[in-house]
C-alpha cells in the first residue's frame, strides 16, 4: 500500500511541477561495412561486438532499430573466395547481418557490383528489409522495384512505436536514397531529391516525422536536407569516415566504415508525442566490447569457409609475405584517395614489374578497399583485403595525348575512387614526366593498367575503353598461364613483397 501511494505521489508531483514525461526511439546506424571480423589485429570493429551493443540497448529500450546505410554485399575480401562451389559474393555479410538483428537497409552503389542474379540471391537471403525510394530494377526497359523473394522493396517504410498519447503511436516515415554511381544495365535511378520529395508528399499525412537512410556523398546529403527540410535525421553512407553536420534543423551523420564506430541516435518525444530533440552518440567498437558468442561463432565459421576457398585458388591466406616491423602501410581512404601514398606506390611497382617492359603503371585508387592500416606481419589475406576485387593487369599501348588526359582526370578528383595511384610517373612544375622526359602527346607509351580502369565504369573515366582512338593495342594475360602474375594483381603484389622481404 505504501509503495502504491509513493508512486501516486511521485506522479502528482511530476504533473504539478510542469515536468514532461518522455519516450525514446533509438536508431543504431552503420554504413559501408565490408568486414565481419575485427580489424587492425582485433582492435576495432567486428559484427559480434556490434551485436553486443545492440543487445545492451534493446534491454533498456525495445523500440530500437538497426540501420545500415548501404555498401555491404561488395566489396568484401571474404566475398571473393568460394564456398559450396560458388563464389561467396557477400553471402557471409547477409548471413551475419541477419544474425545481429539488422532491421533496415538501403542500396549502396557497391550492391550492384555483381550480376543481377547474384544480387537477387542476396536479397532473397535477407531477413532485414530493403527500402529504395529512387533505385529500381531495369529488366529490358521495364522498370520495377527490386524484390525480396516475391515482395517488392518498398519506396518507404512507416514504423509505429507507442507514445504517451492513448491510441496515437509515434509514426516515423523512412526513405532510402542511393547514389547513381554504378551504371549497371539492370539498374535504373531516379533523381535523389525529387524522389524523396515525392515520397514525402505521398505519406506526409500518415507520419509525424521523416527520417532518411541515404548512400550519397556529403554534399548531396546536404542538398537533400536543404531541399527537404522535413527530414529530421539523415543516416548516411558512402564516405568512410565519421561525421556529423547540420543543415537547418536536419542532422546528417555517417559512421566509420567496417563498423569501427556506430552512431546511436535517440529520438526523444514528450507526452504529446512531440519530438523534443535528437541525441547523437558515436560509439567506438573496440576491444572493450566483448564479442557476442553466437555471432562470433558464425563469423569464425565464415572465415574458415572462405580461407579454404582461398587455398583452393592458390593463396595461402595465413602466410606472412613481409614483416613491416614498426612501419605502417596506410590504406585508409583519406590517404589513398587524396595523394600518392606508399601503398599505392607499392601496388603500382608490383604491376610494373609483373607486366614487364612497360614505361609506367597506374590504377584507380578505388581498387584499394582496405580502409585500414597494415603494420607488423602482413599476410596474403591482408593483400586480399587491400585488393578484394583482384583483377587483371593489362599491357596497354596508348598515345601520349590520352595518357595526359588520364593523368589529369585522375588528379582532378581527389577523394573519389577515380583518383589514380601510379609508378613511373613524375609530376614536375614543367609537366608530367615518364622516364625523365616530358610526356610527348604524339609518342606511344606502354603502361601496366588495372583492367577495371579500362572498362569506362570508373568515376569520370567513361571515355577510357578499349575503343578509345588513343589506344593502339591492349594485351591481356594468358588465363591458362598460372605463372603469369598479370592474371591477378594480388598475386603480383604478393610476389613483389616476398622478393622484397628476402
Amino acid at each position: 500500500m505504501l509503495n502504491i501511494l509513493k508512486i501516486v505521489f511521485i506522479s502528482v508531483l511530476v504533473s504539478y511541477s510542469g515536468l514532461s514525461q518522455t519516450t525514446e526511439v533509438v536508431f543504431i546506424q552503420m554504413n559501408d561495412v565490408y568486414e565481419i571480423a575485427p580489424l587492425e589485429g582485433g582492435k576495432y570493429g567486428g559484427l559480434a561486438r556490434v551485436k553486443t551493443v545492440i543487445d545492451k540497448i534493446k534491454q533498456t529500450n525495445p523500440h530500437t532499430y538497426v540501420i545500415l546505410s548501404g555498401d555491404f554485399i561488395s566489396p568484401s575480401a571474404l566475398g571473393t573466395s568460394t564456398y559450396e562451389d560458388k563464389r561467396i559474393n557477400g553471402r557471409q555479410m547477409v548471413d551475419v547481418l541477419n544474425a545481429i538483428g539488422l532491421d533496415f537497409v538501403t542500396f549502396g552503389n557497391h550492391e550492384f557490383d555483381y550480376k543481377a542474379e547474384v544480387l537477387q540471391d542476396r536479397l532473397n537471403e535477407s531477413k532485414f528489409e530493403w527500402i529504395s525510394s529512387n533505385t529500381f530494377q531495369n529488366n529490358n526497359g521495364e522498370i520495377t522495384p527490386f524484390k525480396q523473394n516475391v515482395n517488392p522493396a518498398p519506396e518507404y517504410k512507416i514504423i509505429k512505436t507507442p507514445g504517451y498519447l492513448k491510441g496515437q503511436p509515434i509514426r516515423l516515415g523512412i526513405v532510402g536514397i542511393c547514389i547513381n554511381a554504378n551504371k549497371q544495365p539492370y539498374v535504373s535511378y531516379n533523381d535523389y531529391y525529387s524522389s524523396a520529395k515525392q515520397v514525402y508528399t505521398s505519406i506526409k499525412d500518415s507520419i509525424d516525422y521523416l527520417i532518411g537512410i541515404t548512400h550519397l556523398n556529403i554534399d548531396e546529403d546536404k542538398k537533400l536536407a536543404a531541399e527537404l527540410p522535413e527530414l529530421k535525421l539523415i543516416m548516411g553512407g558512402h564516405e568512410h569516415v565519421n561525421m556529423l553536420h547540420k543543415v537547418g534543423e536536419t542532422i546528417i551523420t555517417k559512421a566509420d566504415a567496417n563498423a569501427i564506430t556506430v552512431y546511436v541516435h535517440r529520438l526523444i518525444f514528450d507526452e504529446q508525442n512531440n519530438l523534443l530533440e535528437i541525441k547523437n552518440e558515436l560509439v567506438s567498437i573496440d576491444e572493450k566490447i566483448p564479442e557476442e558468442p553466437k555471432v562470433k561463432e558464425l563469423v569464425d565459421e565464415w572465415v574458415t569457409r572462405a580461407f579454404k576457398g582461398f587455398y583452393d585458388k592458390g593463396f595461402d591466406p595465413l602466410k606472412m609475405v613481409i614483416d613491416l616491423k614498426k612501419d605502417t602501410l596506410d590504406g585508409k581512404d583519406e590517404t589513398t584517395r587524396y595523394l600518392q601514398c606508399p601503398l599505392g606506390y607499392l601496388i603500382g611497382t608490383a604491376m610494373f614489374y609483373a607486366a614487364k617492359d612497360v614505361d609506367l603503371a597506374f590504377f584507380n585508387s578505388g581498387a584499394i578497399r582496405l580502409d585500414d592500416k597494415l603494420t607488423g606481419e602482413v599476410t596474403q589475406y591482408d593483400i586480399i583485403r587491400v585488393l578484394p576485387f583482384g583483377g587483371k593487369i593489362l599491357r596497354v599501348e596508348l598515345k601520349g595525348s590520352l595518357l595526359k588526359q588520364i593523368i589529369e582526370t585522375g588528379f582532378s578528383q581527389p577523394g573519389s575512387g577515380g583518383y589514380i595511384q601510379y609508378y613511373g610517373l613524375e609530376l614536375t612544375t614543367a609537366g608530367y614526366k615518364v622516364k625523365n622526359a616530358l610526356i610527348d602527346e604524339n609518342k606511344i607509351y606502354t603502361a601496366a593498367v588495372a583492367d577495371y580502369l579500362l572498362s569506362g565504369m570508373e568515376y569520370n573515366f567513361g571515355y577510357l575503353t578499349k575503343d578509345n582512338p588513343g589506344i593502339i593495342k591492349v594485351t591481356e594475360p594468358n588465363p591458362n598461364d598460372k605463372n603469369d602474375l598479370c592474371n591477378d594483381v594480388r598475386f603480383a603484389v604478393i610476389n613483389y613483397l616476398e622478393k622484397w622481404n628476402r
